[in-house]
């Protein structure tokens, strides 16, 4: 009598797995389609860094640390986006470029240059230091330069980095030395749980009128992450460098920095804006219904994450409806610009993905009528905010001239969706109003504003501005008639689109008013730059980062940055 072997009696069915490229042992259900809630499932996944497989585990209330990226590929019709696209290009060329390189150099045989291109690729892509003694990596190095005379090792690697440092801090430190109006940023990170850090930059305009920043350092802060902690650590880097009598204003997004320190010195201090904004859309939803509703529409896109069959099913229907196909993305928070993304391609893209689930018998999954109107109502809210962001910049640090106007425009769209019968808009223009609402009170923000040649007229009406900058540019003793007739000049200056710094550069004859323009147009809107508040995803900076020795991050962040 024949035998049945135990691995056909406990065979399980396998599917292909389009990310990983093999054939993975995901066990799927016997009707084809996931049953949520979710199971625990665990997938293994290779770290790039670490250099070794991983567990990651979905946890069970919605809010997941997802171990996967869903991708629609090229091959299935979808479109990429432009952002992809030019991505693509400049990483292509960026590639090809380093190769050329590669190639020159391996023809000189020039040590010193390779050693360079070495310590770039570490810096620059904030790999740890350990990435050198990878029998790979040293074989792949040995290929490209067989002459090459230098120990690749991680203590070789971090002695020259330290040079580089120390050199590179010098030269930091003679540009803070140099400017006497500084404004430091931070910003609270975390690698895992229970590693934090405190990154302080330092923001300053030159002699040119161009808007430098550095990052000064960053501090391990143990076990705790408290505004008191973040206080204490900010005081000693301000103390290093000597900057603590320079620096007026810090930009956080650390909540409660004010409150600790409002008694150790006369800094002030300055929320940074893409935070509060996080914080007005989260305390806007903070409804339950409405977060059980977010719960809901992460449970639809991870659906279409873990089930190949159900995607393809979702792009064939969208291209017979002939609906815009994008990407789903997750949204694992309550950050307002990944859920408006999450949010906005689930309502683009329902009749096709309505198919999918009646055809699986998902009823569970689907929105009814109420639901999809409240989605609805949360995307246009979220499309007034991501207008308003947009205006601020998309590269690098901006000035908080242009915040008033931008809280003024956001107060009156929001109030236009309300008499809509928007039901988001009433719970985040409360949110507003009492995290921003009184913005114009700050003197920071009132004397940028009035000193900014765009947005001048929109604070005018409020005499105290006035006078705020006359007291600033006229000393004791001096003549009443000179200053003012200065500011009388600037007053009469129609509002021109022009950018505050090019403007100031080529004013000589607002010498003393130049001055003032200088010391607050330093201060910045953001604790992060710009092009790192438009990430949908964990930032690759942020990403690299966290994989990097504790001891070291410190060094590599310093170096990366400036």
């Amino acid at each position: 009598m024949a035998t049945i072997s135990s691995k056909e009696t406990h065979k399980k069915r396998v599917r292909f797995d389009l990310h990983m490229g093999n054939r993975s042992r995901h066990v799927l259900p016997r009707d084809g389609h996931m049953q949520l809630p979710y199971k625990r499932v665990f997938r293994r996944k290779r770290d790039l860094h670490m250099g070794n497989r991983s567990r990651h585990v979905l946890p069970r209330d919605g809010h997941m640390q997802l171990p996967y990226k869903r991708v629609f590929r090229q091959k299935h019709g979808i479109k990429e986006s432009n952002r992809v696209q030019a991505q693509r290009s400049t990483d292509h060329e960026s590639h090809s470029h380093n190769l050329q390189e590669l190639a020159t150099h391996r023809c000189k045989g020039d040590d010193s240059n390779f050693k360079t291109l070495l310590l770039n690729m570490i810096v620059k892509d904030l790999q740890p230091l350990r990435t050198m003694e990878g029998a790979w990596f040293q074989h792949l190095t040995r290929s490209l330069q067989p002459s090459l005379h230098i120990p690749l090792n991680a203590s070789w690697v971090q002695a020259e980095l330290q040079r580089l440092y120390r050199h590179k801090r010098m030269e930091v430190q003679a540009a803070v030395n140099n400017s006497s109006n500084l404004v430091l940023s931070t910003e609270l990170w975390s690698s895992n749980e229970s590693l934090f850090y405190l990154t302080v930059s330092c923001h300053l305009i030159d002699e040119k009128w161009e808007l430098k920043s550095y990052v000064l350092d960053t501090a391990h802060l143990l076990v705790e992450h408290t505004a008191d902690k973040a206080v204490q650590q900010l005081l000693r880097i301000a103390n290093e460098w000597n900057i603590t009598e320079k620096t007026q204003v810090v930009v956080t997004n650390v909540d409660g920095m004010k409150k600790v320190h409002k008694n150790v010195c006369r800094w002030i201090y300055i929320p940074c804006f893409a935070h509060t904004l996080d914080k007005v859309f989260g305390e806007a939803i903070g409804d339950p219904d409405l977060k059980h509703l977010l719960r809901k529409c992460q449970h639809i896109v991870a659906f279409f994450h873990q089930n190949n069959q159900a995607s393809q099913s979702l792009q064939e229907y969208c291209s017979h409806l002939k609906l815009q196909q994008n990407e789903l993305t997750q949204s694992t928070g309550l950050k307002w610009l990944p859920t408006h993304h999450m949010l906005n391609n689930i309502i683009l893209q329902w009749p096709a993905i309505f198919k999918v689930f009646v055809d699986r018998r998902e009823d569970d999954l689907c929105l009814n009528e109420n639901e999809r109107k409240i989605v609805e109502d949360i995307v246009d809210v979220l499309n007034i905010l991501k207008e308003v962001t947009e205006e601020i910049g998309r590269q690098g640090y901006s000035p908080i001239s242009n915040i008033i106007p931008l809280v003024k425009k956001l107060k009156e769209k929001l109030n236009r969706l309300k008499m809509k019968g928007n039901r988001i808009a009433p719970k985040l223009s409360e949110r507003c109003d009492y995290h921003i609402g009184n913005i114009i009170q700050n003197r920071w923000f009132r004397v940028s504003t009035a000193l900014d040649p765009q947005f001048k007229t929109s604070v005018l009406l409020d005499s105290g501005v006035e006078n705020e900058i006359r007291r600033e540019i006229q000393p004791e003793h001096s003549k009443y008639d000179t200053e003012e007739l200065v500011l009388q000049k600037y007053w009469k200056i129609k509002d021109t689109p022009v950018k505050p710094l090019e403007f100031w550069r080529n004013k000589d004859e607002f010498e003393k008013l130049a001055t003032v323009a200088r010391k607050y147009l330093t201060v910045v809107s953001t604790a992060i730059p710009m092009e790192r508040v438009y990430q949908l995803e964990e930032s690759l900076i942020v990403n690299r980062r966290s994989c990097l020795e504790p001891e070291n991050v410190n060094m590599m962040v310093f170096l990366n940055s400036n």
